[in-house]
């Protein structure tokens, strides 16, 4: 019985890995849209280190504690971007609902850019599977690569997230 429970957990997880953006993963960049309704690219795969925050605009400031912090850092405009990325999808609230909020975040952050995914996009192509109800955060070096995928569903997983994170864009940002 054992063995069977151990063999069920170790293909779930096996599973559950390959379904939620693996690191390692090379990406490329996606057409999405950008706050005013104009279609947008992901910009600086490749040029620079990249934390895209995918969010379903139920949870909108789900990871404003690691935003923060990361913020904090000053990390330079030449080797790192930050990204937002609504998941317009996965929520009631209407687009142009999003959109507006997107404008307001980009004032928060002003070296951040938000862009919004209406069909799933970058969901699908990155293997983010169910982001319902969560913040995902991907971390991208400058080789393409995802570095770093974390679903997060409330702040404590947020902030539990920090030095993981921080040290990879460290590392990352010094190459």
């Amino acid at each position: 019985m054992k063995r069977v429970l151990f063999s069920l957990l170790f293909v779930s997880a096996l599973f559950a890995g390959q379904a939620f953006g693996q690191v390692g993963k090379s990406v490329s960049p996606l057409q999405l849209i950008d706050a005013n309704d104009k279609p947008k690219a992901i910009p600086s795969i490749g040029k620079k280190v990249i934390m895209i925050f995918y969010t379903d605009p139920d949870v909108k400031d789900v990871n404003d504690p690691l935003s923060e912090v990361v913020k904090a850092k000053g990390y330079p405009k030449d080797k790192y971007q930050a990204i937002g990325v609504a998941n317009c999808k996965d929520t009631w609230i209407p687009n142009s609902g999003i959109r507006m909020k997107a404008r307001q975040k980009e004032k928060q952050f002003p070296e951040s850019l938000i862009l919004l995914d209406e069909n799933h996009t970058l969901a699908q192509a990155w293997g983010l599977g169910d982001c319902n109800g969560a913040g995902v955060v991907v971390i991208i070096g400058k080789d393409s690569k995802v570095k770093f995928v974390r679903n997060i569903k409330n702040a404590a997983e947020s902030k539990a997230a920090i030095s993981s994170v921080l040290k990879i864009l460290d590392e990352e940002i010094a190459k």
